[in-house]
């Protein structure tokens, strides 16, 4: 008697019907009860199973519609690129400027991420520090880590800070007026040190954001920024020894 022959064409049929499936689904399109019979099906196809709900739904990548980040959710059940929760967690942490604390990640994710985060750090995968009282999740690489930690220790001065509680996007057109009339006020220092603040405070593309927004030239305000993460700030100078234009004396008539 001749094997049974299951066909992964019925797979690609209900994945295109219901976008993601469970592994149930799969087995009554299949006509079988071996769960091995359908991972050798899905090995021939390009799929991966959802980081949320324990791994319980699967999809095609070709299904999927992945965001920026590398997410895509489809009625209220996650999929990460990079697989699992835990291996997601720790791309996230990895990838990110700042680092991220167990609520930030679970709000990125839409899933609690508490417990991987832990599993990462016990098995060194990931590192953490206590900041202001909240452990920041970290790479573990330390000089990644270590950028991670001053840029995290620079927002958090940032959102303290009355001025800069909003997003500058985010912001009416007077609010954007009055800091362009703010930084009038400011020496070329301070405008500097502000506008690198603020540029760390919003993460990627910081610099030209407020570039566009302040009229600042986008190396000032890097520099500005550079010198914030380095604690590089001189109080009783606006500009280094030896900036600025050179004096010249005139020339005395013979």
């Amino acid at each position: 008697m001749r094997a049974p022959t299951f066909r992964s064409e019925l797979l690609i049929g209900i994945f295109r019907r219901r976008r993601i499936v469970t592994m149930a689904d799969m087995k009554t399109a299949l006509g079988t009860a071996v769960d091995m019979t359908v991972f050798r099906k899905l090995r021939e196809l390009q799929y991966c199973s959802s980081y949320s709900h324990r791994g319980k739904f699967y999809t095609l990548e070709t299904v999927a519609q992945f965001d920026e980040r590398d997410l895509w959710s489809y009625r209220g059940v996650h999929f990460s690129r990079f697989g699992s929760l835990i291996d997601t967690a720790e791309q996230f942490v990895t990838r990110s400027d700042r680092g991220f604390l167990a609520s930030e990640l679970a709000t990125e994710l839409q899933v609690q991420t508490k417990e991987p985060l832990l599993k990462l750090v016990t098995t060194r995968r990931l590192a953490r520090e206590e900041i202001a009282g909240q452990y920041v999740y970290c790479a573990a690489e330390a000089s990644k880590r270590k950028e991670q930690l001053l840029h995290r220790r620079a927002y958090g001065t940032a959102e303290a800070l009355p001025f800069t509680r909003g997003p500058l996007a985010e912001t009416s057109d007077d609010t954007k007026a009055a800091i362009i009339l703010f930084l009038s006020t400011l020496d070329e220092r301070q405008r500097r040190l502000y506008a690198g603040l603020e540029s760390l405070r919003l993460g990627h593309g910081g610099d030209s954001r407020l570039a566009e927004l302040t009229g600042l030239d986008v190396h000032t305000i890097a520099k500005g920024r550079a010198e914030l993460l380095q604690r590089d700030v001189q109080l009783d100078r606006v500009r280094r020894p030896g900036a600025g234009r050179h004096r010249f004396e005139k020339k005395r008539q013979r």
